[in-house]
């Protein structure tokens, strides 16, 4: 027999995760009645995020590797700047559906993912490829002539980096965007920005390591940083302090546009020293 507490917590959870089932249906109706309009994306990006969040506290692996299947496909029309297809949209509908299912039959579960799941994830991750061959290329955009306000940003996890990438690109930032540390040291030298906005916890070099070898070399002596972290770091704030780091922020500064509207200040404080 469940645990009463347990009952209780995934009533509330299914209760919560229906609003945010149904705000992602509405979005993506939006968005198939106006195909070229990747407003909704934004909505449902968010929506999505925080249902896999949830599953993932509750231990649902089914809704958590399906609700990341579901964010991939997501990213590549946000990414590429992509219409919606028929054959896509038919497809979001449907795993749409089977994640009304599981949320309305959702139980703690970390076993492999049953072989409907299964299935839609596959086909998800099969449409991701066709769209991925099918891309516009990226180059093209990074040279447009009303994206000249350039960001690197480096983030290893993939959800944040999409998170992250997605609010600059609405501030008008065009957004240079690695995983490692040590390659975006190499793109500083190779390439001018405005600012570099990296984790701090980041593969290769961390983000005061990197704050640190840009601050000794002279294309990086200028350029403002902001660290970023879903967690507290008092003790780095010293040497944050010390290697000129603009800001440490955290992820509620993507919600309310602070990461931007930074950005944009150090950007435009920057041009005026010149």
């Amino acid at each position: 027999m469940m645990d009463v507490n347990l009952v209780a917590l995934l009533d509330e959870f299914r209760a919560e995760m229906a609003e945010y089932l149904q705000v992602l249906n509405t979005q993506l109706l939006m968005w198939e009645r106006t195909p070229s309009d990747l407003t909704p994306i934004r909505e449902m990006f968010l929506a999505a995020h925080t249902l896999k969040g949830a599953a993932a506290m509750m231990e649902i692996k089914d809704i958590v590797e399906l609700t990341h299947a579901f964010e991939d496909v997501l990213a590549l029309f946000r990414t590429e700047q992509r219409q919606l297809d028929g054959t896509t949209a038919d497809l979001l509908f449907r795993t749409l559906d089977m994640l009304h299912d599981l949320v309305e039959r959702a139980v703690p579960s970390t076993i492999e993912v049953n072989a409907a799941v299964g299935a839609l994830i596959n086909e998800l991750r099969e449409q991701q490829t066709v769209l991925a061959q099918a891309a516009i290329d990226v180059n093209l955009r990074q040279t447009s002539p009303d994206r000249s306000l350039r960001i690197l940003l480096v983030e290893h996890s993939s959800t944040v980096r999409m998170l992250e990438e997605m609010v600059l690109n609405d501030c008008g930032f065009e957004v240079n965007v690695v995983a490692d540390g040590s390659q975006a040291f190499s793109l500083v030298l190779q390439s001018h920005y405005d600012v570099v906005i990296s984790g701090v916890e980041t593969l290769g070099l961390r983000g005061l390591e990197l704050a640190a070898a840009l601050r000794n070399v002279p294309r990086g002596q200028d350029v403002p940083i902001i660290l970023m972290s879903s967690d507290h770091h008092p003790e780095h704030h010293p040497r944050a302090t010390e290697l000129g780091v603009e800001a440490c922020l955290r992820p509620a500064s993507l919600a309310d546009q602070e990461l931007g509207k930074l950005a944009h200040s150090l950007v435009a404080r920057g041009r005026g020293s010149r």
